[in-house]
């Protein structure tokens, strides 16, 4: 079997630079009105580092998009954090659990470059993981709703038994009783 030799990335040269150089880098980007050339320049008699347009342009296509991707991701999460906020009745874990599954299936389907490094079973074991843990999150709120509705109902023997000897309390007990179950029941 022959081994495909990796071709380098076009902007490797760029993250040679030191992390000083590379932020100034950044800013210079971020400046509406310098060129690449100048940055180009600036690298060379500054830094005494030669680096082609094409890779300052490369380098600065992918900033561009994994800042798009990080402010899509604050924009996503913000929402589902506003729309919680709303709804107190909502679970956090089930929210959390979506803001996941919905950057995961996000990679997925835009096959960014740091994924397409991931192997494809990997991904899959991600994507189980996340089921199981949504399966078993349902599981906990189940049992946790069976446990309550027992105890719920021995408490509501206890007291009927308590208040036997008094008919017209055990008919208010029995009809509170009997709203604070459809109540539990709807949520």
């Amino acid at each position: 079997m022959i081994e495909k030799v990796r071709k380098p990335r076009s902007d490797s040269k760029m993250y040679q630079l030191s992390k000083d150089v590379l932020d100034q880098v950044n800013d210079m980007l971020l400046n509406e009105n310098m060129k690449y050339s100048d940055i180009q320049h600036w690298l060379e008699t500054e830094h005494g580092m030669k680096i082609s347009l094409s890779s300052i342009s490369n380098y600065a296509v992918k900033i561009y998009q994994a800042a798009q991707r990080v402010s899509d991701d604050l924009e996503r999460t913000k929402f589902f954090i506003d729309y919680i906020g709303d709804k107190s009745e909502l679970d956090a874990s089930k929210a959390t659990t979506a803001i996941l599954k919905s950057g995961l299936l996000q990679k997925i389907a835009t096959a960014e470059e740091e994924f397409n490094e991931m192997p494809v079973e990997k991904a899959g074991r991600l994507l189980v993981e996340l089921n199981k843990a949504e399966i078993a999150r349902e599981r906990l709120e189940l049992d946790y709703k069976k446990k309550m509705q027992l105890a719920f109902e021995a408490f509501e023997s206890k007291i009927m038994d308590e208040i036997k000897k008094y008919p017209e309390i055990k008919e208010k007990f029995a009809t509170a009783f009997k709203e604070l179950k459809e109540k539990m029941q709807e949520n």
